[in-house]
């Protein structure tokens, strides 16, 4: 059994070598015992144990009771649902290629269509958790959502009834960036869910620090 170099498959290099080395093996091996950890690292069984404890109580590994023979039963560990997110994955470039062959193949309308569907699944899966009376109400609602999504948002009130929504990441920004339609469809989304004008005033895709929209209330489109 061979352990890769130094782990630079994992993302989180915080994490002490031996339990990133840990991991590796049991996404090489798929199953391996606390003994044949140890053999393997070259350390001993109790401090394996001692690294599977801390692993498992942040969900990275799992370990199942297995029966082999007539002796005592052996605990095989196994990587749990949580670690998939320590090893690096190429969704990212593989959407963008995916969006460039669909605008090769069949326009920039097909690409622009994608985002229309996605912005309308968002609507609907929102539409229900965004209820508020009020617009400050909505864009709670909304923040908190979209914050849960990973786009770090915030807002504050600057006037009696206008608001900025400043969100300091998107979860898509190395496709949004080549896609402007990704962008005018999220844009087109919160107006939608927050039944108000939005205007977009600084943007994560053309360089700014945060994707900044000012937000009014309808009546007040074109004061």
């Amino acid at each position: 059994m061979m352990i890769g170099s130094e782990n630079t498959s994992l993302i989180h290099k915080h994490m002490p070598l031996t339990r990133r080395r840990i991991l590796t093996l049991l996404k090489e091996e798929k199953e391996l015992t606390a003994d044949q950890l140890a053999e393997t690292l070259g350390i001993s069984a109790v401090a394996v144990r001692r690294h599977l404890t801390k692993l498992e109580s942040d969900q990275l590994v799992e370990y199942e009771e297995v029966q082999r023979g007539m002796g005592r039963p052996s605990f095989v560990y196994r990587l749990g649902v949580a670690a998939a997110n320590y090893f690096p994955r190429r969704y990212e470039e593989l959407a963008s290629t995916v969006l460039e062959t669909i605008r090769d193949l069949y326009g920039t309308d097909a690409v622009d269509a994608v985002f229309r569907v996605r912005s309308e699944q968002f609507i609907n899966d929102y539409q229900r958790k965004v209820n508020g009376k009020t617009l400050d109400i909505r864009l709670e609602q909304v923040t908190q959502l979209r914050e849960a999504d990973g786009y770090m948002s915030s807002w504050e009130r600057v006037q009696e009834d206008t608001f900025i929504l400043r969100e300091a990441n998107c979860p898509i920004i190395n496709v949004a960036a080549g896609c402007d339609s990704a962008c005018s469809h999220d844009q087109a989304m919160l107006e939608s869910l927050l039944d108000a004008q939005v205007t977009r005033t600084g943007h994560l895709a053309r360089g700014d620090g945060a994707c900044v929209y000012e937000i009014r209330p309808k009546m007040q489109a074109g004061s």
